[in-house]
């Protein structure tokens, strides 16, 4: 009876543990897949990543002895690659698009959109934004918020060491 029950027991915690095997494997394949991207976006640039961080549906990284910023995103079949030359880039902020909704509780902010947006020195050239978190793409923010202010103090203080 106690092998049965053993058996039992083994099978079951197989059962159990298969999906988050699955679902880890998975992860790990879709990070490969977002630092070889990224990667490539540098190679062209003829760059290394000194830093990076690679998050559910975005990767980024950078160059600090070169200055470039490279940014990779995939969401729904669209991917969108960038590269940045912080040479040419005055500052870099953190837009958060946000709304306020009314509870019986209170009030209660719902983030719609982070975005890191590069100011160029030049004006007639256009603000590059990179988008770190959409809320009609993505139901729920997993670290976007830490991700994007860390980056862009990360940006800032390598700016603030050109000058």
């Amino acid at each position: 009876m106690d092998l049965g029950s053993t058996i039992i027991g083994a099978i079951a915690i197989i059962i159990c543990a298969f999906p988050f095997i699955m679902m880890s494997r998975s992860r790990k394949k879709r990070e490969k897949k977002f630092l070889q991207s990224l990667l490539k976006i540098t190679s062209q640039n003829d760059c290394q990543i000194n830093r990076h961080e690679i998050s559910d549906n975005f990767a980024i990284g950078m160059d600090e002895p070169k200055n470039f910023v490279f940014f990779y995103r995939q969401i729904k079949g669209q991917e969108v690659a960038h590269s940045i030359d912080l040479g040419e880039i005055q500052s870099c902020k953190v837009i958060n698009t946000n709304r306020t909704i009314k509870r019986k509780e209170g009030d209660q902010k719902v983030i719609d959109r982070l975005e890191l947006c590069f100011i160029p020195k030049v004006r007639d050239k256009p603000e590059v934004k990179l988008e770190f978190f959409n809320a009609e793409l993505s139901p729920q923010l997993f670290g976007e918020l830490q991700s994007v202010e860390k980056w862009s103090k990360l940006i800032n203080d390598q700016l603030k060491q050109m000058q």
